[in-house]
């Protein structure tokens, strides 16, 4: 997406949201009213000036409070002006199900994450007997009752929380979490999957960092493996195995 010969007044009329930095002042950055009325002011990363032209992906905050999944274009102009422009693309990053961000997202927000303090790994019990039984319907509806409780209490510790595997949830927090803390939540989702008949309670495994590990791989392995797996379900090593072939995956920066 290329906009070279952006005249003031169409770069203030543009759709998108979009920020503009003048050759004569390279570290001033100009946002159009689209931006304004969508993000921040102090939403835009600090190190984006010295971004190379090209398309990047972060998070933003928004004016709602939502740190929303953005692509961000960014392009020097032949008069020196830098433009960026940003496509709100959180939606492709949402779970279908329970609307939580998903295993991709938490992988691009690991990689940019900072002050990551505490990992943890909710590991529900299976589910596929209740949906052959109940249909999906039912079993969906518990599964977004679950996410919802979980999102909440993510929200009042400023963490993440993410559905990671057909079973499996998974929580970013910047700062220490224990299971005293974890086990409200942890009820509450229990009552929301008795309603579809007997379940085991769900499982709950926690890792801190640097003590655990400083990369995503180390911490997910921890408490993953302190969670354990319930007696009638495979191990779920999805993640672990995309994660673990890459031994120079960004470090969590803490």
């Amino acid at each position: 997406m290329t906009h070279l010969h952006l005249e003031d007044d169409l770069f203030h009329l543009l759709p998108l949201p979009g920020l503009r930095w003048p050759a004569h002042a390279p570290t001033h950055a100009q946002p159009n009213p689209a931006y304004q009325r969508t993000y921040h002011p102090s939403a835009l990363p600090a190190p984006v000036t010295t971004w190379a032209d090209g398309t990047h992906q972060t998070r933003l905050l928004t004016h709602t409070g939502e740190r929303r999944v953005c692509r961000l274009n960014l392009r020097s102009l032949p008069n020196g002006d830098r433009i960026l422009l940003i496509e709100d693309v959180h939606s492709y990053h949402l779970d279908p199900v329970t609307h939580l961000p998903d295993r991709d997202a938490l992988l691009h927000d690991a990689a940019q994450t900072h002050g990551v303090t505490t990992l943890a790994t909710l590991r529900l019990p299976p589910l596929h007997d209740h949906r052959r039984q109940l249909g999906d319907a039912p079993v969906d509806q518990a599964l977004r009752r679950a996410a919802r409780e979980l999102k909440t209490a993510a929200r009042d510790w400023n963490a993440s929380a993410y559905r990671t595997g057909t079973h499996d949830f998974t929580l970013l927090s910047p700062q220490p979490l224990t299971p005293d803390q974890l086990a409200p939540v942890t009820r509450r989702i229990q009552g929301h999957l008795s309603a579809l008949g007997r379940t085991p309670e769900p499982r709950v495994g926690l890792s801190d960092a640097p003590h655990d590990g400083r990369t995503l791989a180390d911490l997910l392995t921890a408490a993953q493996d302190r969670a354990g797996t319930h007696p009638t379900r495979r191990p779920l090593d999805s993640l672990k195995r995309l994660l673990n072939p890459t031994p120079t995956h960004p470090m969590l920066a803490l």
